[in-house]
């Protein structure tokens, strides 16, 4: 399967393997599927969030930079 990512999504999977905590993209997509399964089980998800993003790109960078993951 392909899947095509915007630049914003790209670059958020490719700072959570810059930060170590991940070893590849693969790993970082499954992950982030194992998380939705969990927040659409708990009933966390609801039509109307389901096209927000949790997080901005720029509030994962500075949590990573925070966290000394990347410079």
């Amino acid at each position: 399967m392909v899947i095509d990512l915007k630049p914003e999504q790209q670059r958020v999977v490719d700072l959570a393997i810059q930060s170590g905590a991940y070893h590849s993209s693969d790993e970082v997509i499954a992950t982030a599927l194992s998380m939705l399964a969990e927040d659409i089980e708990d009933g966390s998800v609801s039509e109307a969030r389901c096209h927000e993003p949790r997080f901005t790109l720029a509030e994962v960078e500075a949590e990573l930079r925070a966290l000394g993951k990347v410079k």
